[in-house]
């Protein structure tokens, strides 16, 4: 019989409510308790979803039917309530960043491993199926082993409503840690896994919030591989101008909002005010009713430079180019909504009595090499790097 997710929220903020779509298209996994300090947002939450409702993570864990927590509070949070509910026997969904300190990572880890739970690295890119086929080209070996990898992002990520703990860098506020975990995901996905060390740089350049608004890494793989690595949030270029107008989650972006006068945000933005935002109503952020024709995910620009080729996104799949010209290569859509598919992943681990991927130790991995980021500009030096993981992309050719 199918392992049935009985899940707890823990967090009943905007990640909150984009997670909610995946439980309820999901077979075999349903709501069956949240849990937040706002005592009016849980009261609604329990009643829409029909669901047990609690004030603290602790009760929820102590006292709810659930049997995995999905932690989606605050960055400074994720290790307190990772460990509270691994404590209390219970499986691990938890948002990115894993944490907002390397002390806090190893906790966790402790936990989860010796309470011998599952913890799944959640909000995670490499679950979507175009870095899926981009990592069954490379496993392939048709193209020789991978050179290098390059990911880039555009955005506005600075000029959206911000909370005080999401421009706070002590509270795991900031683009590297909230927009870094991506693509450190991304790039140790597909080339292998095993930074070795990397030089970075980031920049404190939009006026209103006093945090890193952009950054550059350049990470050296064991093997030789290389990773270039840029976001920039400052929110000047949309850079789907440069990937057909199609953005993060796949939705076309309009000439206006690419082209349009920039949002001017003059400081933080309360909790109250930043709910009652139209984005973040269950219509809209939840995914609620219906939602309009998407093309796969694009997150920026990932480039894969191999021996023979090198691979790119298409519209609606990837573009490989060989000797022999380019040809496009289709892939298969998925449910395109935050949490499905580590639910999924979770069910079918608990289902074949097998390990989750992407899990604890990956999750502390890419913290590791966004934490190295931040640690090279500010000592102006290369970071080595200790705790990363292999990934199941190979970097050189099938044996033949």
């Amino acid at each position: 019989m199918a392992y049935e997710l009985k899940v707890g929220l823990a967090g009943l903020g905007a990640a909150a409510r984009i997670v909610l779509p995946g439980l309820e298209v999901l077979s075999q996994s349903r709501l069956t308790a949240v849990a937040d300090i706002r005592r009016d947002e849980v009261e609604r939450f329990a009643q829409r979803f029909e669901a047990e409702g609690f004030n603290s993570v602790e009760e929820m864990c102590a006292k709810g039917d659930v049997n995995v927590v999905y932690v989606a509070t605050p960055n400074e949070l994720h290790a307190e309530h990772t460990i509270m509910a691994a404590e209390y026997g219970k499986h691990v969904i938890c948002e990115k960043p894993m944490a907002i300190t390397m002390d806090e990572a190893n906790r966790m880890i402790d936990a989860v491993e010796r309470n011998g739970v599952q913890y799944v690295q959640g909000h995670s890119k490499i679950f979507r199926p175009i870095f899926r086929k981009m990592a069954e080209i490379i496993n392939s070996g048709r193209l020789g082993r991978v050179l290098q990898i390059n990911t880039w992002n555009y955005n506005d990520w600075m000029r959206r409503p911000m909370l005080a703990s999401e421009v706070d860098e002590k509270k795991g506020g900031g683009v590297v840690f909230r927009q870094g975990p991506h693509q450190f995901d991304i790039s140790r996905f597909l080339g292998g896994g095993m930074i070795r060390s990397i030089r970075g740089t980031v920049n404190r350049a939009f006026p209103v919030f006093d945090i890193e608004s952009n950054y550059s890494a350049f990470a050296f793989f064991e093997g030789g591989a290389t990773a270039l690595i840029g976001f920039n949030g400052l929110g000047h270029l949309d850079i789907a101008e440069m990937t057909w107008a199609i953005g993060e989650g796949g939705g076309v972006h309009t000439e206006r909002a690419m082209y349009g006068e920039r949002l001017k945000p003059t400081g933080p933005v309360s909790v109250e005010d930043r709910y009652a935002m139209p984005q973040y109503q269950f219509g809209a952020a939840a995914g609620h009713g219906p939602r309009p024709e998407r093309h796969q995910d694009f997150f920026g620009i990932t480039i894969v430079s191999c021996e023979r080729g090198d691979i790119r996104q298409s519209p609606d799949g990837l573009y490989v180019y060989t000797e022999d010209g380019r040809e496009e290569v289709a892939v298969e859509p998925d449910v395109n909504t935050r949490g499905f598919s580590e639910l999924r992943e979770l069910r079918a681990a608990m289902d074949e009595g097998r390990p989750v991927f992407p899990n604890h130790l990956w999750g502390r991995a890419s913290l590791e090499a966004c934490m190295a980021v931040i640690q090279s500009s500010r000592e102006n030096r290369e970071i080595e790097l200790r705790y990363q993981v292999p990934s199941p992309v190979l970097t050189a050719p099938a044996p033949a």
